[in-house]
């Protein structure tokens, strides 16, 4: 490299305001692109200092440097495979225990290094202060302690950047324990005649823990060797090698903080901790986390409802309103299309944005709070009993909104069998396009005061299913290790309304917009199925009322057919031809139930005015056979995004087509058999 260019390169955790530090460094100087082969954003910048031309690489924010999530595989080839002088390791000073895991690796790794001690002024908000001299000389590194928000420190960091550059020296090594250390030694002594650029010590290391990339630089003979020790340290100890690496990293991090970190104000210091304890207890954390959900569904009924029927209203009047252009007694196809397809078709779907909206804010609330962070740990060590860390319980919880970019969000997921598991679940959990379809149902068969209840079991039962799932696939089609979680938890904070409402409003314009285009071009796409071919009038006798007579087009249009067709596999959960063209149309979106429903129901008796959609839908179908239909919207097949979005992460058309007959499959026994025994049970 030139001797007047120095590369630099910014590693930590997620938040911890390193990409506030990229920015303070490079101003302007700067630009962003992606790493080749992957879509993980890469940020390079410029600045000049003592005539030294500085190259800063802000790497991806990593909680270790594993070789699974496409951040850590770009970061850890960053730091590994290119020609680097300096890494400076950003630190959040108030939360030094859960960032030292990334910086022991990176120790480990050998390479010059400069510590920055970020978010001074939240660490002595909370009553913390680091001796900054002890900690360096702890980790044999200089430490310095800065705000990257107001460029505090940064002259400092330089300097040191450019010392340690000068020497060229590279950290001193840690020990681990004396076992450890053992174990360690025996690998390096199996690879010291192989040729690697790398820290011998930091690939022994990495060999242990099952590194895939680490194995690919040796041959098939060295592997047996390793998996020899690995096989005496899972025998002699009780645990295997990837657990031991991670309890000793972790008993030396928490030797450095105890040595480190002193509390002047420890009743305010400890107040995450003091909480932490109360809602990540054992017997208050299952109940906590059932409460919060029961008050966001409240929140979405009482609150939302209301709102819902404003909506109703308007979208009733507007129908009437447009129909009155045509006249009483015209019968148009351009009138129906606008009416029937265009308003009650979408407009049957939007009347639920309140609740939607409502649904996010909350979902934001408690994710801003912090507290979704801890129902992560909370499912940790139930989900490890199914062959997944909590860290596969985000994905999911981001499913409540949509399952097309929570499958996307489980690249957090660094195994790939636990990864594809996660996908398979994901479509279980509720997503805001079942919302409208639940809400309709719940609105019309029960009463008020269970509302929020039934909801909530809807909720709990997509989850336990899931969950059953993936139990049996990483049993079965998807067995093999699984790995710890690793998770940063954010201070509690009450989330400014600033916040929430941009989250609420990024999340809840997906769903707008999705009632302009698809659920659009789909209840065109319904009205014409359900209007063509058109019934000749003049053959059909007389003595028929409206009502009946506007029936009988229906059943003889194109979607009434399908409807027919498959009317046998619905009716053992007590449906019709109607329901079943409706879960048909539901292939393209879960909401547009709603709108083939209320197309085939807006007619039902226009002579009675009383006689609405929804008394309608009570007096067809009977309670049993409602909670069946909202059990089958629950468990079936995802819609034609989700299916698109599984194929592209799992790259192979395997998984979705596995996905889609499976759902299927078990959305119609458990919607079949409720209603069977419900009815026997009730002698229906």
């Amino acid at each position: 490299m030139d001797s007047h260019k120095v590369k630099i390169v910014l590693a930590g955790n997620p938040n911890v305001g390193k990409s506030t530090l990229f920015n303070s460094l490079t101003g302007t100087n700067q630009h962003v692109g992606n790493y080749p082969g992957v879509t993980v954003e890469k940020r390079v910048g410029h600045l000049s200092y003592a005539e030294h031309d500085v190259i800063i690489n802000d790497l991806p924010g990593i909680y270790s440097l594993s070789a699974f999530s496409p951040e850590e595989i770009v970061a850890r080839n960053v730091i590994a495979e290119e020609d680097i002088d300096v890494v400076v390791n950003i630190i959040d000073s108030s939360n030094l225990e859960k960032n030292l895991y990334l910086t022991l690796q990176l120790l480990e790794m050998g390479l010059p290094m400069v510590i920055f001690l970020n978010m001074a002024d939240i660490a002595e908000k909370n009553g913390i202060k680091l001796d900054v001299a002890k900690l360096s000389k702890i980790l044999g590194v200089p430490v310095i302690n800065g705000q990257a928000r107001d460029k505090q420190g940064l002259s400092e960091l330089l300097k040191e950047v450019f010392a340690i550059h000068e020497e060229n020296l590279p950290p001193p090594e840690f020990r681990y324990s004396d076992i450890m250390e053992s174990y360690i030694s025996r690998v390096i002594k199996i690879i010291a005649l192989h040729d690697v650029s790398m820290a011998k010590k930091w690939i022994a290391v990495k060999l242990l823990e099952n590194d895939t990339q680490c194995k690919a630089l040796f041959p098939h003979k060295v592997w047996g060797r390793i998996d020899s020790v690995k096989s005496e340290m899972a025998k002699e100890n009780g645990s295997s090698p990837v657990a031991m690496v991670v309890r000793e990293r972790y008993h030396i991090i928490g030797s450095i903080v105890s040595s480190t970190v002193i509390s002047k104000e420890k009743k305010k210091a400890g107040m995450s901790s003091g909480l932490d304890k109360l809602l990540l207890g054992d017997f208050f954390a299952i109940p906590f986390f059932l409460f919060s959900m029961f008050i966001l569904f409240q929140l979405v009924f009482k609150v939302g409802t209301p709102f819902a029927d404003m909506l109703e209203s308007f979208f009733g009047w507007l129908a009437v309103k447009v129909s009155s252009f045509w006249g009483t007694n015209q019968d148009s196809f351009l009138r129906s299309l606008i009416v029937d397809g265009v308003i009650n078709g979408v407009g049957g779907v939007l009347v639920f944005t309140p609740n939607i909206f409502l649904m996010f804010f909350g979902i934001a609330f408690l994710e801003e709070s912090g507290y979704m962070s801890r129902v992560a740990v909370i499912m940790d060590k139930y989900m490890s009993r199914i062959g997944l860390s909590g860290k596969s319980f985000v994905p999911m919880v981001l499913g409540f909104g949509c399952s097309a970019p929570a499958i996307m969000g489980t690249r957090i997921v660094e195994n790939r069998w636990e990864r594809i598991a996660t996908i398979m679940a994901i479509p279980f959990m509720s997503c805001g396009a079942r919302l409208p379809v639940f809400m309709l149902f719940v609105s019309v068969f029960i009463e008020p005061e269970y509302q929020s209840l039934v909801l909530l079991f809807l909720y709990i039962i997509g989850i336990a299913i899931g969950l059953i799932v993936v139990k049996i696939l990483r049993k079965t089609m998807l067995s093999g290790e699984e790995n710890p979680l690793i998770i940063e938890l954010p201070r509690y904070a009450f989330p400014s309304l600033r916040m929430l409402l941009m989250q609420t409003w990024e999340r809840g314009e997906h769903f707008i917009k999705k009632a302009g285009t698809i659920i659009l071009a789909s209840s065109i796409i319904l009205w014409a199925l359900n209007t063509f071919p058109v019934l000749d009038e003049s053959k059909i006798e007389p003595g028929y009322s409206e009502s009946e007579i506007a029936s009988m087009k229906l059943e003889y249009s194109a979607m009434g057919r399908i409807g027919k067709f498959l009317e046998p596999v619905f009716k053992p959960m007590g449906g019709d031809w109607k329901i079943s063209s409706a879960f048909v149309a539901s292939l393209a979106a879960k909401e547009v139930v709603v709108s083939e429903l209320k197309m085939l129901y807006n007619e039902t008796d226009e002579e009675n005015e009383s006689s609405t959609f929804k008394t309608a839908l009570k007096n067809q179908y009977s309670i049993f056979a409602a909670i069946a239909f909202m059990l089958f919207t629950l468990l079936s097949a995802p819609c034609i995004a989700t299916f698109a979005v599984t194929k592209m992460e799992t790259e192979s058309w395997r998984w979705p087509i596995f996905q889609l007959f499976m759902m299927t499959i078990i959305a119609y026994v458990f919607s079949v058999t409720f209603f069977q025994v419900a009815s026997l049970i009730s002698g229906g």
